[in-house]
């Protein structure tokens, strides 16, 4: 499908990746900013959300879904010890 030598397939691609980066990274951060982590980490996500893009946010949401599974010392319901 070249048009003027122009392969619309790899334009259209080339045009996702970029306008998904600034969306991804940005929403990254502002889930970071209102995740409980400590300042350390928080600036390491952010660092890493920043220098690798794309694979810094979807890294960032994939660990930070799997820790919603777990159950934190500081929510209500959780009981320390044998039960």
């Amino acid at each position: 499908m070249e048009t003027l030598g122009i392969d619309w397939g790899v334009l259209l691609i080339n045009i996702l990746i970029v306008g998904s980066w600034p969306f991804f990274s940005i929403i990254a951060l502002l889930a970071l900013r209102r995740s409980h982590l400590t300042g350390t980490a928080q600036a390491l996500w952010a660092l890493l959300v920043i220098a690798i893009p794309i694979l810094g946010a979807l890294a960032f949401f994939l660990v930070k879904s799997g820790e919603k599974n777990q159950t934190h010392p500081n929510d209500k319901g959780w009981k320390a010890g044998p039960q």
